[in-house]
């Protein structure tokens, strides 16, 4: 493996791109930076992890920064022929060297939707009602609307939508967040901090742009932001939520997040999530206008 490296998308317009379809089968427009980070997660997600590929892409991926990182490998495209009676090479050999993405995380700005409810399963991003979900993460029908809780219908009918959420342990239902998610590397690289080395830079970007998610009052009002004076504008103040795999929570500790007990546990697509919060110290920026 050569040495790697690392590019950033930020958020672009991804209108045409079809989520039945696999990363190289897209269209030419959807830039290749995204398909290479499709290309990663439909490997670790779809493939090794069965879940479905219409359930992958999702409305976060146009809104969000995703990163990639590549890795220049070794390829073969002819095979090395022998001579099967004298074992002598007929044919040699033949390879190229290309930059191959192997990993990727993606940070999705605020917004979010309501926190999971507890014990919560979702197929396809949408939450199941009692019944409707199975444990291996199939639907047994159409998923139907749950109904809505008062904190939702505050979220439902606010336009983005900026409002409350249920306050849990390291998250007061009210401070804007970014998430971080869709961390996914080739199996043949793990091992190698290639996870590491994408958080170190996602977060190094954090770091330099603090206000680079913040709304624009100009462009939205006030009104669509719930702000009654400035104070109350929506603002990121470096706090990151990560919604993890049990499996992998104290690989997430190591980089200083620590789980959300009063968040609770849930599924998607029949695997077990736990909410993880970090906060990142970053110098204070003034909200858009």
């Amino acid at each position: 493996m050569g040495t790697p490296f690392i590019t950033l998308l930020e958020p672009t317009r991804l209108d045409g791109y079809d989520r039945t379809k696999p990363h190289n089968q897209q269209a030419p427009h959807i830039p290749k930076a995204f398909c290479d980070a499709m290309e990663v997660r439909e490997a670790v997600f779809v493939g090794e992890q069965d879940t479905p590929l219409d359930c992958e892409y999702d409305a976060d991926d146009p809104r969000s920064c995703h990163w990639v990182m590549y890795a220049s490998v070794n390829h073969t495209t002819e095979p090395e022929e022998r001579d099967p009676h004298t074992g002598e090479v007929t044919k040699p050999r033949r390879s190229e060297t290309r930059s191959t993405p192997i990993g990727t995380l993606r940070i999705v700005p605020f917004p979010h939707p309501p926190h999971p409810p507890y014990g919560a399963r979702y197929v396809g991003n949408v939450l199941q009602e009692d019944g409707e979900a199975k444990t291996d993460g199939t639907s047994s029908g159409r998923p139907r609307a749950p109904a809505l809780t008062s904190v939702d219908e505050e979220r439902a009918t606010s336009a983005l939508p900026f409002g409350v959420d249920r306050p849990t342990t390291y998250h007061d239902g009210k401070e804007p967040y970014v998430k971080l998610g869709r961390m996914a590397v080739i199996g043949e690289f793990r091992g190698h901090h290639i996870a590491s080395q994408l958080w170190r830079a996602a977060r190094k970007w954090l770091e330099d742009n603090p206000a680079f998610f913040n709304p624009s009052v100009t462009e939205l009002g006030m009104d669509q932001l719930k702000a009654g004076d400035v104070g109350d504008i929506p603002k990121w103040n470096g706090l990151v939520c990560c919604h993890a795999q049990t499996r992998v929570v104290k690989f997430y500790e190591k980089w200083g997040f620590q789980v959300d007990e009063k968040m609770g546990k849930w599924y998607e697509e029949g695997i077990p999530h736990v909410g993880m919060f970090l906060r990142i110290p970053i110098k204070e920026a003034n909200p858009k206008v």
